[in-house]
């Protein structure tokens, strides 16, 4: 019985997501690592997930932590499809036109499962 609920839940699971949001939530769960800074009109924003379930979501000076920190990385992955072949231009657009217009910096470190470290870094031209 416990054999036959470990394989029905990845089933279930694959259809509760879309396919962009289920590769985004799969890539996540394979990640050691993520950590997401954005400079918007002035207000500092902060994203964070350690392998295997530790989420931390910061506003200016209020730090967010557990299932609503985790909410705010998914809704935050949704908005830049993040792979490790994107383009920091791409992800700033995407941020610029969903949630951030007055996008002033970004900064993304991505360590695989397999420890490889990915960065995006972006500054807004004076």
């Amino acid at each position: 019985m416990k054999k036959r609920s470990l394989l029905i839940f990845p089933l279930v699971m694959m259809f509760m997501f879309s396919t962009n949001e289920m590769a985004n939530a799969t890539e996540l769960m394979e990640a050691f690592a993520l950590r997401v800074t954005v400079l918007n009109d002035g207000t500092e924003y902060e994203w964070e997930y350690d392998s295997p379930n530790r989420y931390e979501y910061e506003v200016g000076t209020k730090v967010i932590k557990g299932k609503e920190a985790e909410q705010e990385m998914n809704q935050l992955l949704k908005t830049l499809k993040l792979t490790e072949e994107a383009n920091v231009k791409d992800l700033v657009q995407r941020l610029k036109k969903e949630t951030f217009p007055k996008l002033e910096r970004l900064d993304i470190r991505y360590m695989n499962g397999e420890s490889k470290l990915f960065t995006w870094v972006w500054n807004a031209e004076n």
